[in-house]
């Protein structure tokens, strides 16, 4: 059984924030804030938009270039909408591009979900 660490870093209401997690691959998996280890929606209870966003990094146990996501980071609404896509990139084999101008609102019972993958 392999693991891969993902992390997203992002902006919202103009604060730096990084949601990660060490997940086992083939599972569904939440990611969480790095300060806090709270979900997405219990650290913008009060409501927050997302200015910037960068791609997911992935690192797998198994060595190099054997991380995968199919869909990148999902986030969700309280009705598991996706509300935005982040892309993914594994940094051992491929540059990591800057991040992208969204406006993606995020509050209360929202989630940043990834499915990761090894080949």
């Amino acid at each position: 059984m392999t693991t891969t660490y993902a992390a997203c870093q992002f902006i919202a209401n103009g604060q730096p924030y990084i949601f990660s997690l060490d997940c086992t691959d083939g599972a569904e998996a939440e990611l969480l804030n790095v300060v806090s280890s709270r979900s997405l929606g219990d650290t913008f209870g009060a409501g927050a938009r997302i200015t910037h966003i960068g791609p997911v990094t992935l690192n797998s146990s198994d060595g190099t270039g054997a991380s995968h996501s199919i869909l990148g980071a999902v986030i969700l609404d309280p009705q598991n909408n996706v509300v935005y896509q982040a892309q993914w990139v594994d940094p051992e084999v491929a540059r990591v591009l800057p991040m992208n101008n969204v406006g993606v609102p995020v509050g209360l019972n929202f989630k940043m979900k990834i499915l990761t993958s090894n080949t």
